[in-house]
């Protein structure tokens, strides 16, 4: 359903590859369909065996002239997805391996959309998020590797607690890697995973069944509003007749929008024209959604509960102001983590008594 939507709607379907690549994520047959391109394209000699090692010296070359980033690692996960492995260090093994002639033209149409600057995850269809897989489509926000370890930090804080079960909530679930990977971690927690796109919330719920966490997962189509309340949009998902804002969570845990606004058009193509810029963009000072992010958070989580939440660098002194200041909402601030830049990264903040 969302990729018809971006198909009528997005303007990265001007492209003629990108339009076809998505016209088979919405057949359903995407792995017997092959892609057509221009001759002009095609990398590979004709006039020989092409080998797993010829395509990724021609490709990477050609990624690289062209300023696609990461070159060798695109072409890479791009042959490992049309051979079936899932380990690029596999493919130091097959290297002199030859690829038949259906394999060769499926190829070059998935690097041609990388030529478009379609990111990897959304050509090959799903990504690794700590230890489990998740299918990914075109806009729904991908998961990055440094929010791995905002679910180590959840898991660590968990483990202390020593309670028979856990209550989390996720706000902004995208395609549900974080609350995914804490069920998945962990067979004591319940999460439930709210997000304003009903895209997003689709591909949660597949990614759920996926993974057989239907049990530990709710999934529901809900947004954060600017007064700090959640307002279920629909009862598609999981919605039932829970309210989301007078029920108690020992956790909550986000990655929210904090890009801000003027920085968004300073981004990669590859996240300016594919990715839904409304999970990036977090108004003039990226505050926009962890403002009533963290009033939400003081009403919903017990007494030593905690909230997790993804920021820019620049928000830890707000963060630090706000809970200093409005002491009333008995938020305290715990502890910034780095990212693995050394940025500060991911903010602690707990529920005191």
């Amino acid at each position: 359903m969302w990729c018809r939507n971006i198909l009528r709607s997005r303007t990265i379907c001007n492209n003629p590859a990108i339009f076809t690549y998505l016209q088979c994520l919405t057949s359903n047959s995407f792995k017997n369909v092959t892609l057509k391109l221009p001759a002009r394209h095609l990398v590979a000699s004709n006039t020989r065996e092409c080998t797993i090692g010829d395509v990724i010296d021609q490709w990477s070359h050609r990624f690289e002239s062209e300023g696609i980033p990461e070159p060798v690692e695109s072409i890479e996960h791009i042959v490992a997805h049309i051979i079936g492995t899932k380990k690029i260090i596999d493919i130091l093994n097959v290297r002199n391996d030859p690829l038949n002639a259906s394999q060769i033209e499926k190829l070059e149409s998935l690097c041609e959309c990388r030529l478009s600057r379609m990111p990897v995850q959304y050509i090959i269809g799903e990504w690794d998020f700590r230890d489990i897989t998740v299918k990914l489509v075109p806009p729904i926000f991908i998961p990055r590797p440094e929010t791995e370890i905002l679910v180590d930090f959840v898991l660590k804080r968990l483990s202390s607690l020593r309670a028979d079960s856990y209550e989390v909530l996720e706000i902004g679930c995208g395609s549900g890697a974080i609350s995914l990977a804490l069920a998945h971690a962990c067979k004591k927690i319940k999460c439930t995973a709210i997000d304003a796109s009903p895209h997003a919330c689709d591909l949660t719920t597949i990614n759920r069944s996926k993974l057989n966490l239907t049990e530990q997962v709710a999934v529901i189509h809900a947004t954060l509003k600017s007064d700090a309340s959640i307002e279920v949009l629909d009862s598609l998902h999981d919605a039932s007749d829970m309210s989301l804002n007078s029920r108690q969570f020992d956790f909550v845990v986000s990655n929210p929008p904090y890009v801000p606004t003027k920085k968004i058009q300073g981004l990669q193509p590859e996240i300016r024209i594919y990715e839904d810029l409304r999970a990036l963009d977090g108004g003039d000072d990226g505050l926009k959604v962890i403002k009533p992010l963290l009033k939400y958070a003081a009403k919903v989580l017990k007494p030593g509960g905690c909230l997790f939440v993804e920021v820019d660098p620049t928000h830890l002194e707000y963060i630090q102001f706000f809970t200093n200041k409005y002491t009333d909402l008995k938020l305290q601030h715990v502890h910034t983590y780095k990212d693995f830049c050394n940025n500060d990264r991911f903010v602690e903040v707990m529920k005191l008594a």
